[in-house]
């Protein structure tokens, strides 16, 4: 016997155990308010009895499951869309704000600076104007150069002239020390040797790092100082490069 003959047999069972009874309309009032009803739960009611009359328990039990799983999934849905502040959904303003948010770091510019000691500062340039770091070697002196000279040196067959950078800066004259080191940098078609005391580290600075040259300082100084970073609660001071290599006269 298959479902639909079931049904039929269940519905003309329950038909002829009901009494008739005959409805009276009230005199009064020739239209009532509709009764509101659940549409799921009569479905659902109407799939018991039908599973009752066909005398299986198992069919009984597989509606009482369905039954279960369709309350579950109206309560899931009912609270999301009761959903309070801790559970909203992402709006434009949102969005707007999380792109800008990651638009300011983006357009931080990140330099790479190259760190080292004079004397008791702390100096840097910037690594892209670098082109490699040598020990110090002999040099050959250049006839009426300036104090700050020192000479110059064969780099792979290319003549660099070396500055002592101290005298550069009027900090004094270098010492010649193991950590001495000369760092060659190239400006356009230019390549100059300084020779600094010791090599530090590179270091990562954006541009809120860096701070405008301090005030007190005046004439060929400033001139020579393109700012001042601050890195690991350490003051850096950051060369001009191209005020540092003025080589005009000094031609070897």
């Amino acid at each position: 016997m298959d479902i639909a003959e079931i049904r039929k047999k269940a519905k003309a069972q329950k038909q002829s155990d009901e009494p008739v009874v005959e409805s009276a309309v009230p005199s009064d009032c020739s239209e009532q308010e509709p009764e509101s009803f659940d549409l799921q739960g009569d479905l659902a009611d109407v799939e018991v009895e039908e599973a009752s009359a066909a005398g299986s328990d198992e069919a009984v039990a597989a509606v009482n499951n369905e039954m279960v799983s369709a309350q579950e999934t109206s309560d899931g849905l009912d609270r999301l869309f009761a959903a309070t502040e801790e559970f909203v959904l992402s709006t434009d303003e949102f969005n707007t704000d999380v792109l800008e948010e990651q638009g300011d770091i983006q357009t931080q510019t990140i330099c790479q600076y190259l760190a080292f000691h004079l004397s008791d500062e702390e100096y840097a340039l910037d690594i892209t104007q670098i082109n490699e770091i040598i020990k110090v070697r002999e040099f050959t002196d250049i006839p009426r150069a300036p104090e700050f000279v020192m000479g110059i040196i064969s780099l792979r067959g290319v003549v660099v002239p070396v500055f002592d950078l101290r005298r550069r800066l009027n900090l004094g004259g270098s010492e010649l020390m193991p950590s001495s080191r000369i760092v060659v940098c190239s400006l356009n078609d230019t390549t100059v040797g300084l020779l600094v005391d010791s090599i530090n580290q590179v270091i990562n600075l954006v541009d809120e790092d860096v701070e405008p040259p301090p005030g007190v300082l005046s004439g060929l100084d400033r001139e020579m100082v393109a700012g001042i970073g601050r890195y690991q609660k350490r003051m850096i001071i950051l060369l001009n490069l191209p005020r540092v290599l003025d080589l005009e006269g000094i031609s070897p």
